[in-house]
């Protein structure tokens, strides 16, 4: 109890409390409810698989890496030529993921889903006012883009045209991606 003049307040904290009911609980209890609460919130989610060290199959990647970069490049349409915030941990996660996906020769995947990125990232920099997360996105498509040139052949120099013609800024790995389109 915090004192405040001869009143007693309640403590604000209420982690201990907390903290006394979970451990009450019974394993199988306290699993329940921590995937009830995940179920709720998304970033929970996401926290745990990050704590756990949960490795995915790759058709489960996939699909929360499309959600990663819908967040990563989602910003109000409304605050054109403005520093809108941007969701960095979802950068993050869409580079982790696209070079999970190299590493388990999902190359096809990471192709659609650079590609995406390369869309909606590119959008994003062209409505930004200063077009930081420019880099962000070079960092998250250069193993795709390796790995596609270590593959090579007619595919790597068709997607790679896409990849130019989906950039909109005409920015982003344009260098690479140029060579990579160029080698016939």
């Amino acid at each position: 109890m915090v004192r405040k003049g001869n009143r007693k307040l309640p403590e604000s904290d209420p982690f201990p409390l907390i903290e006394k009911a979970l451990s009450k609980r019974t394993k199988v209890e306290l699993v329940a409810i921590m995937l009830a609460i995940a179920r709720e919130h998304p970033i929970v989610v996401r926290e745990l698989e990050n704590r756990l060290t949960i490795v995915k199959p790759a058709d489960l990647l996939a699909a929360d890496l499309s959600s990663a970069i819908d967040r990563a490049t989602g910003f109000d349409e409304r605050l054109l030529n403005h520093n809108f915030d941007v969701d960095w941990n979802a950068y993050a996660e869409v580079q982790k993921g696209l070079l999970r996906l190299v590493d388990l020769n999902q190359l096809a995947d990471a192709k659609s889903l650079a590609l995406k990125l390369m869309k909606a990232g590119s959008h994003q920099v062209e409505c930004s006012d200063e077009g930081l997360m420019s880099d962000e996105i070079c960092q998250c498509l250069m193993p795709v883009i390796q790995a596609v040139q270590a593959a090579g052949g007619v595919e790597a120099v068709k997607w790679a045209g896409k990849m130019l013609t989906a950039d909109c800024v005409g920015c982003i790995c344009d260098q690479e991606l140029k060579e990579l389109r160029d080698k016939s």
